[in-house]
């Protein structure tokens, strides 16, 4: 009878142990890369202890806020330590450029953070496909570049602007063509 409840006693304990919750940290709303964690964009999960998970603890909260989200961060997913940082989010090499792109100049079912992509130069008014770059001269290859983010449509201007990380000696070009309004994101194979 004593080993019966001896038993009983460990498997109450061990069952206690592997669903024992714990306050973590989560996501409470989208925050782009790049952007400084506040207060809002926190919120506390609270979760079955798992070895294989590294969630922030919710008691770190304060040291969470206004660090710089270094990758996209998604309503409900539980944050990590590796997902914030005091940088800007971008990488050594790396510039972001916004491109102001409208109907037509990105495929129709829309681009998403973390795809590859490839900017073109498109034909101007004149009909042109030359542009200038950097330094001066003329370029018309494409560039590739990574999805940062992606804004909502101005209803005014039916523009959507898209955010890309580019190489760094590729930036300043990718950002006057960007001005010009002649260029399109053609969207690349996953694991190119």
């Amino acid at each position: 009878m004593l080993v019966v409840l001896l038993g009983a006693l460990i498997a109450f304990a061990a069952g206690r142990m592997l669903t024992a919750e714990t306050e973590v940290l989560a996501v409470a709303r989208d925050v782009q890369v790049g952007s400084t964690i506040t207060a809002d964009d926190l919120t506390i999960a609270n979760v079955t202890a798992d070895p294989n998970l590294s969630p922030v603890p919710a008691a770190q909260q304060s040291e969470v806020v206004g660090m710089v989200a270094q990758v996209p961060l998604t309503r409900g997913q539980l944050l990590t330590r590796a997902q914030v940082g005091t940088g800007t989010g971008l990488a050594a090499g790396e510039m972001l450029v916004a491109l102001p792109l409208k109907e037509g100049q990105f495929p129709a079912r829309g681009v998403t953070p973390g795809q590859q992509v490839l900017i073109v130069l498109t034909p101007g008014a004149a009909g042109s496909t030359s542009g200038t770059d950097a330094m001066g001269g003329t370029s018309d290859r494409p560039t590739e570049a990574t999805v940062a983010e992606v804004g909502p449509v101005n209803p005014t201007t039916q523009v959507t602007v898209v955010d890309v990380r580019v190489r760094e000696d590729e930036g300043p070009a990718v950002a006057q063509l960007a001005s010009t309004g002649s260029l399109a994101l053609i969207l690349l194979p996953t694991g190119r």
